[in-house]
């Protein structure tokens, strides 16, 4: 059962950010308008974004390969600790940019989604959820 919920929240998670970034760059202002956020000028930051959580959302799936190829879930334990430290630290700094005015709320979406992951995923890795996988 708890392989299951492990590869779950890996698909969920890390298909996700693969989709949200593959968006991002190739159809930004489409992105932005799903999200609630107007277009912005310089798309090649944006992008650069998307290549980003791309790459975030495609790491999952390298771990859970290397799991499913080797029998062991270190390398999905890494993924999923480095990728909670990297959406603990996106959100707060989205949720610290739109308290200032530099983001429009629209963005309280990645504030949501990445505060909802990396608890999700800090919570299970602390209770020792993979030592029995």
């Amino acid at each position: 059962m708890k392989a299951r919920i492990v590869i779950l929240i890996s698909i969920l998670a890390g298909g996700g950010d693969f989709a949200t970034g593959l968006m991002l760059l190739g159809a930004p202002a489409q992105a932005l308008a799903l999200m609630g956020v107007p277009a912005v000028r310089e798309v090649v930051w944006i992008r650069y974004i998307g290549v980003f959580v791309a790459c975030v959302g495609i790491s999952y799936f390298g771990g859970l390969l290397s799991w499913w190829d080797r029998g062991s879930q270190t390398r999905l334990r890494v993924v999923w600790e480095f990728t909670a430290l990297f959406r603990g630290m996106v959100g707060t700094f989205v949720g610290v940019e739109i308290l200032l005015r530099a983001l429009q709320p629209g963005w309280l979406t990645v504030v949501a989604t990445d505060w909802f992951w990396a608890l999700l995923q800090a919570i299970l890795l602390r209770g020792r959820f993979f030592e029995v996988l």
